[in-house]
């Protein structure tokens, strides 16, 4: 397994990073009228999503592999008077209990590792969110033209290293449109959507998946079929 490892997030230029993603503004009006209100912020950075669900009043975990990350998403949080919870760890290993959460974001996060790294953290993400939850998750492409270009190779076939803003060089798996159905089994997914090339040459291309949390039962309804 391909050793995870943090963005260098004193190294980045904080205002685009503290910008919320269109497409997370529109799920935060989703998951309002849902009626949601404990969300797990996967891969969170320097929190722009966690702010953006705090202000709302959602119950907000950000949950990130930099310290650095999460000291200045709680100065960030501390100076609107926001409580947010966060905690430092790996994605593989997510330290939560069972359904402790409704909606898990992922916002351009969980691919950073290697396939058994990814199914690991899509596992976990299916135990710590409630039945009849919400996942929200970015997957890196396979079409994007860094994976074709074969730079960055690793043992792994899906597995690329690749810099990112900052410096730090990060794996990403690049996946199918197969191969990320079958990952996502365990959960009833609600749209799937491959974005555009992207603006400039090179850009990376991403499936956009709302998936949603099976029961026990429905999963085992799933398999005997």
């Amino acid at each position: 397994m391909i050793e995870s490892r943090a963005w260098e997030w004193d190294k980045v230029e904080e205002e685009y990073w503290l910008e919320p993603a269109k497409e997370v503004v529109g799920l935060l009006e989703r998951w309002k009228k849902a009626g949601y209100s404990r969300i797990l912020d996967l891969g969170c950075g320097l929190g722009r999503h966690s702010l953006l669900f705090a202000r709302s009043c959602f119950s907000v975990t950000g949950f990130d592999l930099s310290a650095t990350g999460l000291a200045r998403l709680m100065e960030l949080a501390a100076g609107e008077r926001l409580e947010v919870i966060t905690a430092v760890g790996d994605l593989r290993e997510l330290p939560f209990r069972d359904a402790a959460f409704d909606c898990v974001l992922a916002y351009r996060s969980i691919y950073h590792s290697d396939f058994q790294g990814l199914s690991a953290a899509v596992e976990g993400v299916g135990r710590v969110l409630a039945p009849g939850g919400e996942f929200f998750a970015n997957f890196i492409a396979r079409e994007s033209a860094y994976y074709a270009s074969g730079e960055g190779a690793t043992q792994d076939e899906r597995v690329r290293m690749k810099a990112e803003e900052g410096g730090a060089v990060l794996p990403h798996c690049y996946l199918g449109e197969a191969e990320l159905r079958s990952l996502l089994a365990g959960f009833e997914i609600r749209s799937m959507t491959l974005d555009g090339e992207g603006e400039t040459p090179g850009a990376s291309r991403y499936y956009t998946v709302l998936a949603c949390a099976l029961s026990d039962r429905d999963r085992g309804a799933g398999s005997a079929v």
